[in-house]
């Protein structure tokens, strides 16, 4: 895990809403949050209780659109990834799009924010953010030249948890 933000000049954990201060990726498959994402949450409430920081922590996961091999009844998984881009049986992320808002997190991770609240009388709180598809990274032109491979490594920098801290006001 990368390590968070560096101080700020008044002391506290750099970010804002302007730009994230963490981000963690999300394999096809798995819940956005859960799993490392909410490790990095839990190390960063840490940093920001010892600081006695006031404020929210912004979690927002977005969604990537993979090459997918398989079918609606056996189910996708990510393409061969020499599989030319265009034989792709499927391009989006239907594992993620049948995710209900209660399935998108753990509950652990469900669990944890609303222990940190009462940990912390309300100072910290986290906010949760469908973010939607957003593509930081293009995707490559889907012609012959482009691989499944080369497909989804950009949909993998796409499926992906932020982490904002935003002091309050």
């Amino acid at each position: 895990m990368p390590p968070l933000a560096a101080p700020s000049a008044n002391g506290g954990i750099g970010g804002s809403a302007a730009g994230p201060i963490a981000t963690e990726f999300v394999p096809y498959g798995e819940a956005p949050l859960a799993g490392s994402r909410l490790e990095r949450l839990r190390a960063l409430a840490s940093a920001l209780e010892t600081q006695q920081f006031k404020g929210r922590i912004r979690v927002e996961s977005y969604v990537g659109d993979f090459c997918l091999g398989g079918n609606a009844s056996d189910g996708f998984s990510p393409a061969d990834v020499n599989l030319p881009a265009t034989r792709c049986d499927l391009v989006g992320n239907p594992f993620d799009d049948s995710l209900s808002v209660a399935q998108r997190q753990s509950v652990d991770f469900a669990n944890f924010a609303a222990t940190l609240r009462r940990r912390t009388g309300g100072d910290i709180q986290i906010e949760v953010v469908n973010g939607g598809r957003s593509q930081p990274v293009a995707y490559p032109e889907q012609d012959e030249k482009t691989t499944a491979g080369g497909w989804n490594m950009v949909a993998a920098q796409n499926n992906r948890v932020e982490f904002h801290v935003l002091p309050a006001s």
